[in-house]
Formats: C-alpha cells, structure tokens, sequence
C-alpha cells in the first residue's frame, strides 16, 4: 500500500497530501459539506487527490466508465455534449465547489456528457474504492458525503426541469403550441 503521505494523480505523478488537505479546507466551508467537522474533513483528505487540468484538458469523457466523484477546487469546467453529427454544444459550466461525475461515482455509468477545463483547473478527486474503505470505521463521513451526493442531484434535476419549462415555453411562443 502506498505511504499515506503521497496520493496518485490521474496522470500517475505524485502530490503530497498535505495539498489536498489544504484544499479540503477550502471543501470543508463549501455548503454542500457543512455537515463535516475538521477530522471528517481530514479523513476525506486521506483518500482524496488534486488532479490539476491544463486549458482544454478533458476530465471526464462522454460515454466513458469513471467512478469518481469530482469537486471543482479551482477554475471552471464545461460540460459539453455531442450532438451525434460530430459536433457538441456546451450544456453548463462548473464552478468552484460544485461536483461532478456523480452518477459515475454512485453507479458506474457511462459520462452523458464530457468536462473540459476552461482554464487552469484543480479538482479534488475521491474515488468510490476509497470512500468505501472509510465505511467500517466512519460510516458518517460516507453518510454524510452521500447525502451531498443526493442534494447535488436534486438540485440538478430541478434546475434542468426549469430550463426544460422554459425551452417549452420559448418554442411555444415562437412556433404556437405542438
């Protein structure tokens, strides 16, 4: 097992820990972690890593298998979706403290959409291997992370039903009801 002192990036270089956990001290004053108290925060931090994104990097790919969960930490990520005829369209941008790729943590489904770095950009990255091996000693902090989970997607789904409403409610003023 590799020394609790050093965490893998996704390139396969490594970070010391200590920059997670001065980035999980940021993570911990973001809303949808309230909940954690500073030594839940630094159990996360033990199985974190900082992936850090150049401009144009891909973090997640549309249609690949990823099981981690991502918290922006740094930077903005676009959502981008093919179109199918080759093109994509930009669905959202992710912001500084949001998540991403929690479907694929939760389930292991394929992305619906890729993430592009707009700019330099560092995410926290947990993987769900890591997050179930802090379930026999601290069943809160999975508990706890879960329900951010869960909250984050509610949200999601409310505001896509929104846009949703809108879209319809656009086409029909333009185009009278279908």
């Amino acid at each position: 097992s590799e020394s609790p002192e050093y965490a893998e990036t996704k390139k396969g270089t490594k970070k010391r820990t200590r920059n997670t956990e001065k980035y999980m001290d940021a993570v911990c004053k973001l809303p949808f972690v309230s909940e954690l108290d500073e030594g839940e925060c630094g159990h996360l931090a033990g199985i974190a890593t900082v992936v850090t994104l150049k401009k144009g990097q891909i973090l997640i790919k549309q249609g690949k298998k990823d099981d981690s969960l991502y918290i922006l930490i740094k930077g903005r990520l676009q959502v981008n979706r093919g179109t199918g005829g080759g093109e994509h369209v930009t669905l959202a941008c992710i912001r500084e403290g949001e998540m991403a790729g929690e479907m694929g943590f939760l389930d292991g489904s394929e992305h619906s959409a890729t993430l592009l770095a707009d700019d330099t950009t560092d995410v926290l990255q947990i993987k769900r291997k890591h997050l179930e091996s802090l379930l026999d000693k601290h069943p809160q902090i999975v508990y706890k992370l879960m329900r951010a989970i869960a909250l984050e997607v509610h949200e999601i789904t409310k505001r896509m039903n929104m846009q949703y409403v809108e879209m319809s409610n656009y086409i029909s003023h333009q185009h009278g009801r279908y």
